[in-house]
């Protein structure tokens, strides 16, 4: 029996501006017609999923739908009209009670355009926030105002919406500017989110201030003292970078981040297909695409790594040898001490100090699996 694929993720690659950190695939388009040529390799890769499921997988009705990008929000009232028709085209429909996700950037949206949206079926949407302090907005290459900010945030407070809001620890001079993170977030808990994304500015390749970035004792503290703060105002602290009030943690990234069955479409936009556990990512002309079939050996360490980012954990017993189970016990026992994590050889999850060196715990448990 074919199974179900119920999520699917669109990458939209158009922006107002290319910021200088942001190392998502993405451009700026020159007019409108530039759209056009997206819209259309869309369409050729929705098809190409037929190849892709093969006889395993089938289209189901999507409990989860996430239109990220580059800034989605500038495809407005035309996006939400295509993407309507696009779907309909492959008979696949939303289903009443799902997630559906779209990224708005503040001083990219219009009331026509969000209605539009809403008619469509998104009822969530993340707002790309990052500071409220505009020398951080100039600094991180924004091109929206304070203004913008506020009035994005006023808006979707008072009509009621399902938010989350995308905001940035690690900046450069944080130490120097004397930073205060939680002003901000103060500022940012009057309109009451439901979500909060919190990301630590990584610098890559040719980033102008990766010479001024803060330490990494500073960077601890700061994520330390701001996962306090959101967990005593009522957020739970369920994955890495995320928190959210009880029920509305982001059903869609659960997903990815359980292994499950997610479709994607749009350049750069990565897919994964559980039975044949094949990971795909569209190339840059949207239109073909690059598959990798895990081995068992690569989809195991997927489930840990996974696992212990979020708040589900692992269940160790079920994913390490019987031979490795004293050993790994003794790793386990002394994350507890260090109150790096909690638990037992059934069930044990990370804290919020464990998730900020996940990728150093997870190396200690490379020779155990």
């Amino acid at each position: 029996m074919a199974q179900s694929v119920e999520s699917l993720y669109i990458h939209f690659p158009f922006c107002r501006h290319l910021c200088n950190y942001c190392d998502f695939y993405k451009k700026i388009p020159k007019s409108a017609d530039d759209i056009t040529p997206f819209e259309q390799s869309l369409k050729k890769a929705l098809k190409k999923h037929k190849t892709l499921f093969g006889k395993e997988h089938e289209w189901g009705e999507l409990k989860t739908l996430y239109i990220g990008g580059g800034t989605p929000s500038l495809w407005g009232k035309r996006g939400a009209l295509y993407l309507k028709e696009l779907l309909d085209s492959e008979g696949i429909q939303l289903a009443k009670d799902g997630e559906f996700t779209l990224e708005v950037n503040p001083g990219t949206w219009n009331e026509e355009g969000l209605s539009a949206w809403q008619e469509f079926g998104i009822n969530r949407y993340s707002l790309g926030v990052q500071s409220l302090r505009a020398d951080y907005l100039k600094i991180l290459d924004r091109v929206h105002s304070m203004d913008d900010v506020f009035d994005t945030l006023e808006y979707f407070n008072k009509k009621g919406h399902n938010f989350s809001v995308d905001f940035m620890l690690g900046l450069p001079w944080s130490e120097q500017k004397s930073r205060n993170v939680q002003e901000e977030l103060t500022e940012i808990l009057k309109y009451d989110p439901n979500h909060l994304s919190l990301y630590i500015l990584t610098a890559k390749g040719g980033y102008p201030y990766k010479d001024e970035l803060p330490q990494d004792d500073y960077l601890e503290t700061e994520f330390l003292k701001v996962s306090d703060r959101l967990r005593s105002e009522g957020y739970e602290h369920y994955e890495v970078s995320n928190f959210a009030k009880k029920g509305k943690a982001s059903e869609h990234n659960l997903r990815y981040w359980r292994c499950e069955n997610v479709a994607a479409l749009g350049a750069s936009a990565v897919g994964f297909l559980k039975g044949p556990n094949l990971r795909y990512k569209w190339k840059v002309d949207g239109e073909n695409y690059a598959e990798e079939r895990l081995s068992s050996d690569e989809l195991l360490l997927e489930r840990i790594y996974m696992g212990l980012r979020i708040s589900d954990g692992i269940n160790p017993s079920e994913l390490f040898k019987e031979e490795s189970k004293i050993e790994v016990q003794k790793l386990l026992y002394q994350w507890s001490d260090q109150e790096l994590g909690h638990g037992d050889w059934e069930h044990f999850t990370l804290t919020s100090k464990g998730y900020l060196i996940l990728d150093t715990l997870v190396h200690k448990l490379f020779p155990y699996f």
